[in-house]
């Protein structure tokens, strides 16, 4: 796996076409193609009969998410390496990425663009309906009992 600043870089992240890698934007048919074939976003390898939907404080109440499943061993890195995941930032970052044609922006990254961070939350699972949402591949708990779900991080507090 490629490693930027000491950072493993996900599986779905795209690169551009002079090898940079947008971290934060995922790359359209990989996403897909993990969501569907249920593959680990991070390491892009099979998921076994437990896996990991980090998800948004506001994609909990939808019981699904566009971001694909991941092992309990990538959902664990993620939880501490993301920056957004692990509630070192306080916003998401105001800007788009300036993407390549096979890159994508998030299901809904208009509505997060400066937003103040969401908690984020680890579903465990062993499965998932793929649904569509925003016009989006997402994998789906809303017929299957969670494992457990457990809050990962709460989004700093601003300075005062």
């Amino acid at each position: 796996m490629p490693v930027l600043g000491g950072l493993v870089v996900p599986w779905v992240t795209p690169r551009t076409a002079d090898g940079r890698y947008l971290i934060g934007a995922v790359d359209a048919a990989k996403t897909h193609m993990a969501i569907h074939r249920r593959l680990c976003g991070v390491c892009g390898r099979a998921l076994g009969d437990r896996l990991v939907l980090l998800v948004r404080e506001s994609d909990l109440a939808r019981s699904a998410s566009t971001e694909p499943g991941l092992h309990p061993l990538c959902a664990a890195y993620t939880s501490t390496a993301c920056p957004m995941v692990a509630g070192r930032r306080s916003h998401y970052r105001a800007s788009a990425h300036k993407i390549d044609a096979d890159a994508v922006h998030g299901a809904d990254v208009d509505r997060r663009l400066g937003a103040p961070a969401e908690p984020w939350h680890a579903v465990w699972l062993t499965r998932y309906d793929v649904v569509t949402l925003h016009g989006h591949p997402a994998a789906c708990y809303l017929l299957t009992l969670p494992l457990r779900v457990r809050p990962v991080t709460a989004p700093p507090r601003p300075l005062s």
